[in-house]
Order: C-alpha cells, then sequence, then structure tokens
C-alpha cells in the first residue's frame, strides 16, 4: 500500500470576503495574508506537487488541514470545488486544521462541505459525520482526528478531547485486533506543546496511545519537513509532518515537499519505507530529501 501524504495547502482566495465576516478574529488572519501569506503560498507549486506525487501513483492521499486562510464559507466552497477536481472521496482523506476553524462557524457552511472525504466507511464502526473516523485501505487502518478548535487571537493551537480520545483508543484497539497498519492522522503534531501553537492535549494523547499503540502518526501545522519517534508506553511510534504543498516562502528550511508512505506486510512484520520529497524552485523539480526504513518500529539500515 501506497500513501502519499500533502499538507497546508492554503489554496483558497480571500478576494472576494465580505466586510460583516471579518469583525471578528478574522480581521487579524486577513491582515496577515494581505501582508504576507497571499505571496507564501501559490496554487502553481500545488499543482507542481499533486502532478509530481501523481507520478508516484499512490494508492490514497492523505491531507492534514489547512484548506484555506479563514474559515469563510466562500473559502469551503472553493475548497469542496477543489478537492473534487482531484479525486474522489474513497482516494482521499483529510482532517481539518486550525485555519479551517478560526472562529466558530456553521458546520454545514464551512467544514461540513467536505464531510465526504472525513468520515468513516460505510461499514466501520466510526463516527458518521464526527470524529474520529476510521477508513480501511488495503492492509491499512487510517484513523482521522480533529485537532482544529476555534481559540483567541494570536493564538493557533489546538486540542482533541475526551471524547475524541476515547474513541480513539476504542479503534485502535479493534485495529490491532484485525491486524491493521494503524496510521493516526491530525493537524497538529503531538510534540507541538507550545501554548500559542501547540496541541494542549499532547500529554493525554500519549497516554491513550500507551496501551494499544500505532505504527505511524502523520501531521501538518509547521509547514516543515519533521521526523521524530514518540514513546508511549512500550510503544515507539514514528511521527512525520510535511511543509505546506503550497509553499512559496523565501525560507529555504519551508519549501513545498510531501511524503510517500509504503506499508508491506511480512511474516515478521509490518516493513515500512518513508520518503520525502522537497520543491526545488530553480529547477522547479522535486527532489528526494529522506528515505527511511522501518521494520515494526526498528531502523532498517
Amino acid at each position: 500500500m501506497k500513501i502519499a501524504h500533502i499538507s497546508d495547502p492554503h489554496l483558497s482566495s480571500l478576494d472576494h470576503v465580505r466586510p460583516d465576516e471579518l469583525l471578528n478574529k478574522r480581521i487579524l488572519g486577513y491582515l496577515s495574508w494581505r501582508l504576507k501569506r497571499r505571496r507564501s503560498h501559490s496554487r502553481e507549486v500545488l499543482s507542481r506537487t499533486l502532478a509530481d506525487l501523481a507520478g508516484r501513483q499512490p494508492d490514497h492521499l492523505v491531507i492534514s488541514g489547512d484548506f484555506t486562510h479563514l474559515g469563510t464559507a466562500n473559502e469551503c466552497r472553493e475548497t469542496e470545488a477543489w478537492l473534487n477536481s482531484i479525486g474522489a472521496p474513497d482516494y482521499i482523506s483529510i482532517v481539518p486544521g486550525n485555519h479551517d476553524h478560526y472562529i466558530a462557524t456553521e458546520f454545514a457552511e464551512t467544514t461540513g462541505r467536505w464531510l465526504a472525504y472525513m468520515r468513516s466507511d460505510p461499514e466501520e464502526d466510526g463516527n458518521a459525520g464526527g470524529f474520529p473516523y476510521l477508513r480501511v485501505r488495503g492492509p491499512v487502518a487510517l484513523i482521522g482526528l480533529s485537532t482544529a478548535i476555534p481559540t483567541a487571537p494570536f493564538f493557533a493551537s489546538g486540542k482533541l478531547g475526551s471524547e475524541q480520545l476515547q474513541r480513539l483508543r476504542s479503534l485502535l484497539e479493534t485495529t490491532a485486533q484485525r491486524g491493521l497498519y494503524r496510521i493516526v492522522v491530525l493537524h497538529h503534531g503531538p510534540q507541538f506543546t507550545s501554548i500559542r501553537r501547540g496541541l494542549s492535549d499532547a500529554g493525554r494523547l500519549l497516554s491513550t496511545l500507551a496501551a494499544p499503540g500505532a505504527e505511524m502518526l502523520v501531521h501538518g501545522h509547521g509547514h516543515c519537513q519533521a521526523h521524530t519517534t514518540l514513546t508511549a508506553g512500550a510503544h515507539s511510534i514514528p511521527v512525520f509532518g510535511v511543509p505546506s504543498a503550497s509553499a512559496s516562502y523565501k525560507d529555504p528550511l519551508k519549501k513545498a515537499g510531501y511524503n510517500i508512505y509504503e506499508v508491506t506486510k511480512h511474516a515478521t512484520g509490518w516493513q515500512t519505507r518513508v520518503t520525502s520529497y522537497i520543491y526545488n524552485p530553480e529547477t522547479q523539480n522535486f527532489e528526494k530529501t529522506l528515505e527511511l526504513g522501518y521494520l515494526g518500529s526498528e531502523y532498517l539500515l
């Protein structure tokens, strides 16, 4: 099973935002977009990212949030049209990011438009329209979590909450009993612990993972390539983050990129190959920057 992972496309436009939509925290985000972000994300780069990963013929695509800038209804409609243009819901699994829930909004008119891409398979024991969801693709169980919550001005933190964590543990246990390779997808990586930008209940997530474990966690939010290993009970869990798929930052550490995860079942356990690709704006090509192999949680040299 070959899974592609992108994040933080920030693909929507704010050219037609209404003044009444900015009478709240969004005014700060709008000013940030006008002064900086609209030049930091490129639809052309995003198209190049998708074209390059398509050439590697993934079986499934995961997108870990921040489709919009301010989470307005118009942006969410733009995102819905974009998702429909790049693939069917059975090919794409998504979770929302903090920018997608910038403030409290009407679900049906905003991220609810993406429900087909972030709900459990009908035959699975998951929330029909909530989180976590469970999707099984080949030998892989994709468990999607939402860390996206409205926050105060100047904050971009996330939270899972007790209900999601309880359900997560149950899904991890049942999918382990089925012999599936479990990938947990969320926007805020658990290694982000700052009050302003981190996952506020990261410690509770680790406690939840301690008994059932997981084969991998993937996330976005940091706009950079990230790789770490979390210790949860007796489990060592690889964690991977990816840059923004549309990044056109001048910062060389924040170039656009994506990951490919290849999962194979062997008699001795799961073998995983992780390959990271980063965009070179000079050559307009994606270059391999990281390649790792695991047997279980042990590195393959």
